[in-house]
């Protein structure tokens, strides 16, 4: 039997050392050319797979839909939030007591055989050895333990990776706002392109055939080399504005492909509307603010994260706290010399950490400033989200008037293009005033469908900023189509100023801009009452300040605070 252990031994010191030296011939092995290409041959067919193939003409409701379904970016945002969800079912069993199974085998090449020796003379008994235990064991139990401590500490986490998952919802709608106004904007410079293209390229041809003749009459000194020469440069100059046109519209159709997530040298078709006309918009200042304060998604992403920052701070107090464990198993030993091999088992155990006790103080102060700065950042996102919504509204108003001027412009040269075809003559100077107007009237189309273009993206802007969802989650379409009409009927009602909002007004004695919501806390939470009085305990008094007589305070003083006494209360 030692000889079979002897040789068992050998065998697991060879296989550790063989384990050994594998784990140290570890060597960085990058990618080979043909892990590469076929790497790169699976992500392009899952990029576009499941995508709906074009059927017909684009229209915008088309476009947003299209990005809304297969966008890859508004994907992974869905995947991230998701994620966040699912982690909130796996803490939901975090807080169920831990049942524990375990087996254990062990067999020694020798009989735990001892003898006895006397307590005061230690002298040794000369009986025979004798032992009490089977040299191979086997042990069997089952235990079901609760730590109370571990559970308020889960249940916190639990809380806060709840808020977390409402965090990634936010930055989901945050990214459906930035993807609509993207689509947008490149599906009027996209019509802009399909309007364009073949005007650009009629008038670029006239342009080098107007230029080819002017050399030829430079050839020919049919007219002096001043004239000839201007004549060239003028034609010149045109061409470079239709040639900068032309680069200005080809990548328009690349960028629209890119976000509905079709592959990018697909001919996309556009239904481009007839008329264009900015969306109506008459919402106060103030109603706006009301409801960017309401629905703003960054708004609500500070708005739980600060949510966090409480959970962390009452889990630095549970952690200052004894714990109780409390445990129960049914247990089942093989030793043979056992008079009952089965047996129940159950006790509680308390367990102090003493130096948390010390530490915490200074973990509540660290938890109490991370409140403090959560708040700052509330306040000062605040701030920057009333700013957006003046900066917004101001941009759509101005990409608005930028409109109307372009389109009067528009018309204006298409008129003059129109008057200097039909008294074009065969000479030189009646080519180049019929190009110079269709130059003229293709760069005032183009500046028409730009600032276009500009009052869609600050519209959809604005409405971001609000918070004014284009769908509601509830909405669930059951194909392509389905989901395109619910986008063109909200974005009918968004072109007549219409918001999806909840219509919730504010209180008449605070103004707008200066309410501030703050994570509610429930009074009646009795771990909330243990925790403030716990706080409470821990923090210094502090002396009472003498009160100086400007400071007292005065009955009947019933005046709104001055600037001096915000700054003195500071």
């Amino acid at each position: 039997m030692t000889r079979t252990f002897s040789t068992a031994g050998r065998l697991l010191a060879s296989a550790s050392m063989v384990a050994l030296l594998a784990a140290c011939a570890v060597t960085p092995e990058p990618f080979t050319k043909d892990e590469l290409a076929t790497q790169s041959v699976d992500d392009r067919t899952a990029m576009f797979k499941g995508g709906e193939p074009l059927t017909g003409p684009l229209t915008v409701s088309d476009a947003i839909a299209r990005a809304l379904r297969y966008n890859l970016d508004k994907r992974s945002k869905m995947m991230e939030e998701a994620l966040a969800l699912g982690q909130t079912d796996v803490d939901r069993w975090d807080l169920l007591p831990k049942l524990t199974a375990n087996a254990g085998y062990n067999e020694r090449s020798e009989p735990n055989a001892t003898r006895s020796r006397d307590l005061y003379t230690q002298t040794t008994s000369t009986s025979n050895p004798s032992y009490s235990a089977d040299r191979v064991s086997k042990t069997v139990d089952l235990t079901m333990s609760w730590n109370v401590l571990d559970f308020g500490l889960t249940y916190f986490t639990a809380k806060s990776n709840a808020d977390r998952a409402l965090v990634a919802t936010e930055r989901r709608r945050k990214a459906v706002h930035n993807l609509i106004s993207e689509v947008r904007f490149a599906f009027w410079r996209a019509a802009a392109y399909q309007t364009l293209n073949d005007e650009v390229n009629k008038a670029v041809a006239e342009a080098r055939v107007a230029l080819g003749k002017a050399k030829q009459v430079e050839q020919e000194n049919l007219k002096a080399p001043v004239e000839s020469l201007r004549y060239q440069k003028s034609l010149l100059e045109t061409l470079r504005q239709l040639t900068a046109i032309q680069q200005e519209l080809s990548t328009a159709r690349i960028e629209l492909a890119a976000l509905i997530n079709v592959p990018p040298g697909t001919e996309i078709k556009l239904a481009v509307p007839e008329t264009m006309a900015p969306p109506q918009w008459d919402t106060s200042l103030d109603r706006m603010e009301e409801q960017a304060f309401l629905n703003n998604p960054d708004l609500h992403e500070q708005g739980y994260l600060s949510r966090i920052t409480l959970d962390d701070t009452k889990k630095a107090i549970i952690k200052m706290l004894p714990g109780v464990t409390f445990s129960a198993g049914r247990n089942y030993d093989y030793n043979s010399f056992l008079m009952d091999n089965h047996w129940y088992e159950a006790g509680a155990k308390l367990s102090w950490n003493l130096m948390n006790v010390i530490s915490g103080p200074s973990a509540l102060k660290y938890a109490e400033s991370n409140e403090e700065v959560a708040k700052a950042r509330r306040i000062a996102l605040r701030m920057a989200v009333l700013a957006q919504v003046h900066v917004s509204e101001r941009q759509f108003r101005n990409a608005s008037s930028q409109f109307e001027q372009s389109d009067e412009l528009w018309k204006v040269d298409k008129r003059l293009a129109e008057l200097s075809d039909a008294k074009a003559a065969n000479d030189a100077s009646g080519m180049l005033e019929r190009v110079a107007g269709h130059a003229s009237a293709i760069a005032s189309q183009l500046r028409r469908f730009q600032t276009y273009a500009q009052v869609e993206q600050a519209y959809a802007k604005m409405q971001a900023t609000m918070g004014d969802d284009l769908l509601p989650d509830s909405i669930k379409a059951e194909n392509l189509g389905d989901l395109s009409k619910l986008v063109a009927k909200r974005l009918d009602q968004w072109g007549k100023g219409q918001m999806a909002v909840t219509e919730v007004a504010a209180p008449a004695s605070a103004p707008v801009a200066a309410q501030e919501v703050a994570p509610t806390e429930d009074k009646s939470d009795l771990l909330s009452n243990v925790f403030r009085f716990i706080r409470e305990g821990l923090k210094q008094p502090a002396e009472p300040e003498k009160q100086s007589e400007a400071d007292a305070p005065r009955p009947n003083d019933n005046r709104p605070p001055m600037a001096g006494d915000v700054a003195s209360a500071r």
